[in-house]
């Protein structure tokens, strides 16, 4: 049997509501760990000692297309953190690949890059920038 996977048996959420509009591309998602899961220090004699950085974050890039509506509401939760800082809080971000049953969850979101906002020959997207304070990942082997 071979695996496979197409972003439309996947979603994507954020505070609980679905993502759509994405561009086609490959890397239209993008989780990526924050840092390494720790590192090991070497003394004189060789030794070494193994030191957890316990640093659980990631970072997620979403690539939406120009007049998605989810840009609508990224914009707008993004400038509720710009805004007022008092009030801002951390949002949540799920994905679930339907098909073949990964799982992320992210958890206290921030939005850390604004998008660029580019008009001219060609359709322009957006790409979305947040950073997770902690990160579940669960993968399957897949169907």
């Amino acid at each position: 049997m071979s695996n496979a996977f197409a972003l439309k048996d996947a979603v994507l959420t954020i505070n609980g509501n679905e993502i759509t509009g994405f561009e086609n591309a490959q890397d239209a998602i993008s989780i990526a760990p924050i840092g390494d899961d720790g590192d090991i220090t070497y003394g004189i004699s060789g030794n070494g000692v193994f030191v957890h950085s316990c640093n659980q974050g990631a970072t997620v890039s979403i690539k939406i297309l120009q007049h998605a509506q989810a840009n609508k509401m990224f914009m707008d939760l993004r400038n509720s953190q710009v805004k007022d800082s008092l009030k801002a809080t951390g949002n949540t971000i799920a994905f679930k690949d339907l098909r073949n049953g990964d799982e992320f969850l992210l958890t206290d979101c921030w939005f850390t890059t604004p998008p660029t906002h580019a008009r001219g020959t060609s359709h322009n997207g957006y790409t979305w920038t947040l950073k997770a304070v902690l990160s579940n990942f669960t993968l399957t082997e897949g169907k």
